[in-house]
């Protein structure tokens, strides 16, 4: 199974050092676009021509309101930002839907939105992303999951790769919403693909991204971890570790987080 780094950005994460997102070995984002229908993210255009600059492989999200609008209309107000900035076809990471707010039978909402963006965009593929909990108990997946969907699964506190709720349509496990990543400041949310990312791109038709910077050897942490550890799994003496990722406290090392090994 595939174990690909990835990040997930809105607002709140400003201008990103991409190339040092990148560097670090990061290799897809989300990027939200849209939520409920007249919102576009301030931040839409300037992360998604940075990530892409950098040698990111993109995908742009939704944010779905079903408590205010009708699945169509957020479809329609998605769709023509995926057509704006090139991020529909195949070569982009596929249109997501993020479901977050409660409403009634959000299971049929979500069809409704699935048919209606397809409708749209002309691309079968579409994630789907929510919680584990969500995805079990309120959100209807047999109603609507196909050979065309992918679930994005956020689930915390478990290792990369392990959600708690996993099917063979499951493609991204979101691990940590609180990760430090090179070139952003404050919180990021950590993503791993389960999948090789051609399978979720399902071709080249984009434009190839410009090659990425070399990325150094890393380790992500995962639960369990010390410091002195990681140096016997890598072979590197632990105290080389600290010094290159600027730690003064070896006890103060997290989940998720993304180590430079030096060489």
């Amino acid at each position: 199974m595939a174990s690909i780094p990835g990040i997930d950005v809105a607002r709140y994460q400003g201008e990103p050092d991409w190339a040092a997102v990148r560097g670090a070995g990061f290799a897809f984002t989300y990027i939200k676009a849209t939520e409920g229908v007249g919102y576009v993210s301030p931040t839409l255009d300037s992360q998604l021509g940075g990530a892409r600059g950098a040698g990111l492989v993109t995908g742009l999200y939704h944010f779905a309101r079903p408590d205010t609008n009708s699945p169509q209309a957020e479809a329609a107000d998605f769709a023509g930002q995926l057509a704006r900035t090139g991020s529909a076809g195949p070569g982009n990471l596929p249109p997501c839907l993020d479901m977050e707010t409660e409403a009634a039978d959000l299971g049929a909402w979500i069809k409704g939105f699935v048919d209606a963006l397809r409708g749209h965009t002309g691309r079968n593929e579409v994630v789907v992303y929510a919680s584990s909990t969500w995805f079990s108990d309120k959100l209807a997946t047999d109603s609507w999951v196909d050979p065309g969907v992918f679930l994005w699964v956020a689930h915390y506190g478990r290792p990369a790769g392990q959600p708690g709720f996993l099917t063979d349509r499951v493609a991204i496990h979101q691990h940590a919403s609180d990760g430090k990543v090179p070139g952003i400041a404050g919180d990021t949310d950590l993503n791993v693909s389960l999948v090789d990312l051609p399978v979720l791109t399902g071709g080249t038709e984009a434009p190839p991204a410009p090659p990425a910077p070399p990325a150094p050897e890393t380790y992500v942490v995962q639960p369990g971890d010390t410091l002195s550890g990681i140096g016997a799994k890598v072979g590197v003496a632990w105290q080389s570790i600290a010094q290159a990722n600027g730690i003064t406290d070896p006890n103060l090392i997290y989940v998720g987080q993304v180590l430079r090994i030096p060489r």
